[in-house]
């Protein structure tokens, strides 16, 4: 099984450099990937020195600096964004930089006080639409979580498609976007939370998950091409150790969100969901069953948080949210049963569509009382997103460098390979992803061949057994 080895050995290399640093500079490895939240508090912290400092040209240039990677990290969580988190997120970020511009012209003192209040304002309303951009993209991630990799394992292992070879392409571009969408889910993780053991379970599991990037997709092309044994077990196992690892990181993940603000996603994306039902059946339109599992699939996210988040409730809201938990489970379990009786191929009708209706409202009732187990003021209403027009290339040169720079950053993201390294004739190349899957993550090392990772793998040890000799040498000295 050659791509179970190569992707072992690639992990295997990820550890021996970590510990390899770790040894020979006597400190954990920082990797800064991901760190949003830490680009936004230097970012916040040096603007604020403008107001003391009489060196005002020196310190705004520090600043630009530290907002040009605050606004480069949130394009690229909105490469990746749904489409109307992304023109949030882009409008946010021309609302950032045309702040930051009139504070640049502005000399007066009192002015400049008043601009960098300006500017500290938008930088954090930036930060709340990124939060809220990840969130949204929680639910809509986590509520396909398996699909997408499913899909192209069911394709594969079905001998009769191999004469519509053409079409698995669209399949590997849809599960190539969702694993960018968690790599970038998890790194965010990983930088809002204040655990670092569980930052590095994460980080661990994001590693696992990138490691089968370029072996996974090939193993199941192969099923589809000689569905011989080996092929099937090999394909079989990498997409068990796949699911594994995403399952794990989606835990790790609902320990970190903040129950308040997930639970206010949810309920606005089912709130929305149900609308356009009432509007369908405002026009004799029978619901479909394929409509409620649709529904039932964003609240059963919900459901499957709570399910692991709870451990990390305090004693005041594990006590307010058991007895309500206990009623969404049970109309989440009513609308389901309800759906499958009233909405089959013969008892479909809108009577029937009616019924089904109302226990999704009903479920919506619950899911707000949940909601408000977290909510402090119970007279909070919930506050739908802002709709934004789509936001074209600017004209603004410094940002269409930012949108550059965002994405880049995704491109560029890697948890198992430290230093990326680019080829730009590779980008040139015009090969069909169901060949040669995610292209840019074979760029981040010069690795070809399994010889050579095995012989990393002994140059690594080397160097570390060399380091270890001359620090026990040192030590007796």
């Amino acid at each position: 099984m050659k791509e179970v080895r190569k992707c072992i050995i690639k992990q295997i290399i990820c550890c021996l450099e970590s510990i390899d640093v770790t040894v020979n500079s006597g400190k954990v490895i920082n990797d800064p990937s991901g760190n949003f939240v830490k680009w936004m508090d230097a970012s916040l912290d040096k603007i604020s020195e403008i107001k003391t400092q009489q060196n005002k040209a020196e310190i705004y240039n520090e600043t630009r600096e530290l907002f040009e990677e605050v606004l480069s990290h949130a394009m690229s969580i909105a490469q990746v964004s749904l489409d109307e988190d992304s023109k949030i997120i882009r409008g946010s970020c021309q609302s950032v930089l045309h702040a930051l511009n009139s504070l640049d012209k502005e000399e007066n003192l009192n002015m400049i006080n008043l601009f960098v209040d300006a500017c500290s304002d938008k930088l954090c309303i930036l930060e709340r639409k990124v939060n809220t951009a990840v969130l949204k993209l929680c639910l809509e991630t986590f509520s396909q979580y398996t699909q997408p990799l499913e899909k192209i394992h069911s394709f594969c292992f079905r001998a009769s498609n191999r004469s519509r070879i053409e079409e698995l392409d669209g399949l590997v571009a849809d599960f190539d976007l969702h694993v960018d969408r968690i790599m970038q889910i998890g790194l965010f993780a990983v930088s809002c939370s204040s655990n670092s053991a569980r930052g590095i379970k994460i980080r661990s599991c994001l590693a696992s998950l990138e490691a089968l990037e370029s072996e996974l997709v090939p193993a199941l092309t192969s099923v589809l091409l000689d569905s011989s044994a080996h092929n099937t077990n090999c394909a079989a196992l990498l997409t068990q150790h796949w699911i594994s690892q995403a399952v794990t990181l989606q835990e790790l993940i609902f320990l970190i969100i903040d129950p308040l603000a997930f639970c206010q996603v949810v309920y606005e994306a089912a709130a929305e969901f149900v609308d356009g039902l009432s509007s369908n059946l405002k026009m004799k339109k029978s619901l479909k069953l394929k409509e409620i599992s649709q529904f039932l699939q964003i609240v059963k996210v919900l459901e499957n948080f709570f399910d692991k988040a709870q451990s990390e409730f305090g004693e005041n809201e594990g006590n307010r949210v058991k007895t309500k938990l206990k009623d969404f489970n049970d109309v989440v379990e009513e609308v389901e049963s309800a759906s499958n009786r009233l909405l089959n191929e013969t008892n479909s009708n809108v009577e029937n569509s009616t019924r089904v209706l109302k226990r999704c409202k009903i479920l919506l009732t619950v899911l707000k009382r949940l909601w408000y187990c977290f909510v402090d003021d119970p007279s909070l209403n919930p506050k739908p997103s802002p709709k934004l027009e789509p936001i074209e290339p600017t004209g603004n040169a410094f940002l269409d460098h930012i949108i550059n720079r965002g994405k880049q950053i995704l491109q560029d993201r890697s948890v198992l390979y430290r230093t990326p390294i680019k080829n730009a004739k590779l980008a040139d190349q015009k090969i069909p992803l169901s060949k040669l899957v995610h292209l840019r993550k074979l760029s981040f090392i010069n690795v070809k061949n399994e010889t050579s990772l095995d012989l990393q793998i002994t140059d690594i040890l080397g160097e570390m057994t060399n380091i270890s000799t001359y620090k026990l040498y040192d030590s007796k000295v």
